[in-house]
């Protein structure tokens, strides 16, 4: 009665075929499709880096409930640090009153990221000396040189200790002798602020209370090994100092990583062109 002619066949396959594209492309991207390849790894094997968590309570100390609480702050600080190391084997371990290995020395940037974000949590393992107020002992430190966490290959050791400095009281007696039987560099870096607090899960402070003296004590620690001390805001320093106790050495093979590429963006973004090709022809 209008005296409409219908679509023809052609135009109408388009438009389903713009349809069906749009649809397939997004899913495809809901499927987060990689692109992986395996690459040989190159670093130095003279020289080798762990990387010291303090995973004790006073960790959760934060800048009002919004604020980043310190082992969040010093994990950030960790990765930046390993971004600054590509070709040496760094690995993970935290400590309380005792030290725990989680990543031996690896030049695998991808595991040491996902060991830091999975496996590094406040009191996890919790620490024997429960009872007492303060868990962390920075007097367990000389057990990262002495407990063969390192390889043996490894001439120049570097142990760099991300701590709030809170810690029981210290016996220097045999601190000083095991980092240089060991050949191990200390380097200290400081997580810690005057107004922190410790929330509880109901968001009430907890009776914590930052302690002053925490820096005096990282200083007595890292004089008494020849070390360096860090606040967490002079990271490029701490890097350069982690450069010069490495030195220069040799590349070689060290082994394969799988490296990945994620396309699902590009696969979203390709969905657009149907899209818009779609209401293009509605609309003109």
């Amino acid at each position: 009665m209008l005296g409409l002619r219908p679509r023809a066949f052609r135009s109408t396959l388009l438009d389903a075929s713009a349809i069906a594209a749009v649809g397939c492309l997004v899913s495809l991207a809901a499927m987060q499709p990689v692109v992986s390849a395996t690459e040989e790894s190159r670093g130095r094997a003279d020289a080798e880096v762990i990387v010291v968590m303090d995973i004790s309570r006073s960790m959760l100390a934060q800048t009002g409930r919004a604020g980043a609480t310190r082992l969040e702050r010093a994990k950030v600080l960790a990765k930046e640090l390993r971004v600054a190391l590509p070709e040496f084997r760094v690995g993970i371990v935290s400590f309380t009153d005792r030290v725990l290995p989680h990543l031996f020395p690896s030049v695998s940037a991808n595991s040491f990221t996902s060991t830091i974000d999975r496996a590094i949590a406040i009191e996890h393992p919790p620490p024997d000396r429960r009872a007492r107020a303060r868990a962390s002992a920075l007097g367990a430190l000389p057990d990262v040189a002495r407990l063969n966490f390192f390889n043996r290959s490894a001439r120049r050791r570097v142990v760099v200790a991300f701590t709030d400095g809170e810690s029981v009281a210290i016996g220097f007696g045999t601190f000083r002798a095991r980092f240089v039987t060991e050949r191990t560099d200390l380097v200290l870096m400081h997580i810690w602020g005057p107004r922190e607090r410790v929330y509880g899960p109901d968001g009430t402070p907890e009776r914590y209370r930052p302690d002053p003296a925490s820096r005096v004590t990282l200083e007595q620690v890292a004089t008494a090994v020849d070390g360096t001390v860090y606040s967490e805001h002079q990271i490029d320093a701490a890097r350069a100092t982690v450069r010069r106790l490495l030195g220069e050495g040799p590349m070689t093979a060290q082994g394969s990583e799988l490296s990945a590429f994620e396309l699902g963006p590009f696969v979203v973004a390709a969905a657009f062109v149907p899209l818009a090709f779609l209401l293009r022809r509605r609309n003109l």
